[in-house]
């Protein structure tokens, strides 16, 4: 219902106003504005997108004193790092996702616990590493079983693989991997990062809590 203004004319209702056409200045201001709002969106998805790749760098990751101190010469001694072919693997090729934005970005908020766990000084000594080398690697075995060693595939691929080239070993296992659908993870273990003292009871303990079943790799 219409209101009655002081000059006793009736005020249109509210939902009337809503839709007819704005004051000239206002027609101006909504496109103006639309473009403003646009840039800003611009831009702050940009720095978003600079702080992720900035952080994924393996300069960033390398730059924690844990990672600096303990899994920086494990990892400049690993053929991830050097090898015949000139392919360096860097951190975030292991693991972050590579094809899901909204995965990548997923990953990131939750590893910000690592900060908070660097921090406090949890691993900050090579006892204290030690110590949680074995829970730590059990996360990133129970991860890969369970995406099928996604990230590794990024790079590797058995149709890629000319296994003619390969050793006596890896010529013969690699088709019946491939076969049987193992995943990276079930033979590879240890190749960037030193394996936990109670490797062989941890990789049995992911296998049962992912449900994968037993494993013959080493």
């Amino acid at each position: 219902m219409a209101k009655t203004t002081d000059s006793g004319t009736a005020r249109p209702s509210f939902w009337t106003r809503l839709w007819q056409r704005p004051d000239k200045r206002w027609l101006l201001g909504i496109p103006v504005g639309g473009f403003l709002m646009l840039g800003v969106g611009a831009v702050a998805l940009g720095t978003f997108n600079w702080v992720v790749h900035k952080t994924s760098s393996t300069e960033f990751c390398l730059s924690c004193h844990s990672h600096e101190q303990f899994i920086k010469p494990e990892y400049e001694a690993s053929g991830h790092f050097r090898n015949e072919a000139g392919v360096r693997a860097d951190c975030s090729d292991c693991h972050l996702p590579h094809d899901n934005w909204f995965a990548l970005t997923l990953k990131k908020v939750i590893v910000i616990k690592d900060v908070f766990g660097e921090m406090s000084g949890k691993i900050s000594t090579a006892d204290k590493y030690e110590a949680h080398r074995g829970p730590m690697a059990l996360i990133v075995w129970e991860q890969m079983l369970n995406n099928d060693s996604k990230y590794c595939r990024t790079c590797h691929s058995f149709e890629a693989m000319d296994t003619e080239a390969q050793g006596k070993m890896p010529a013969r296992m690699h088709p019946k991997a491939m076969q049987s659908g193992k995943s990276c993870v079930e033979c590879h273990r240890g190749i960037v990062h030193a394996l936990p003292h109670n490797a062989d009871e941890l990789w049995e303990q992911a296998l049962k809590e992912t449900g994968k079943g037993t494993s013959e790799g080493s």
